[in-house]
């Protein structure tokens, strides 16, 4: 670990940049999502017409599948970004403290694969949904 060369005001300007791209992804997802569910309303039917609700439509019935089978995939990149960006802050800032045993110990926590629901919500370890925690990167 003594070979660690970190420039922490690289690192900060990184991170910034990286969270600013993140948040704008985020973004862009839940404007698939909200645009996902209008076409899905909006496809119509191959049925004539009915009283109330129209039922859904083939096209409609698609695209909800489509957006249940890629919640998962979408929840799995946001909580790895998310780990990433908060394990390269966390070992920084224990590399500047001069405690390169524990920003090892920050970075090696940071690469561990998440576990993610079929909704894209990250699980601890007892399989139950986390808290979204504050993000002390930014």
């Amino acid at each position: 670990m003594s070979a660690w060369d970190i420039k922490p005001s690289g690192v900060s300007g990184v991170l910034q940049k990286t969270g600013t791209a993140a948040e704008a992804m985020s973004k862009a997802g839940t404007a698939m999502q909200e645009s996902l569910k209008s076409a899905a309303t909006s496809a119509g039917t191959i049925s004539g017409p009915t009283c109330g609700e129209a039922p859904m439509g083939p096209v409609g019935g698609a695209l909800g599948e489509f957006m249940q089978h890629k919640a998962q995939e979408l929840g799995y990149i946001a909580v790895r970004t998310q780990h990433s960006l908060q394990g390269a802050y966390d070992a920084t800032t224990e590399y500047v403290k001069g405690d390169l045993d524990m920003a090892a110990n920050k970075q090696s926590q940071a690469v561990k694969e998440p576990v993610v629901n079929d909704k894209g919500q990250e699980l601890g370890p007892d399989g139950k949904p986390v808290e979204p925690k504050p993000e002390a990167h930014k």
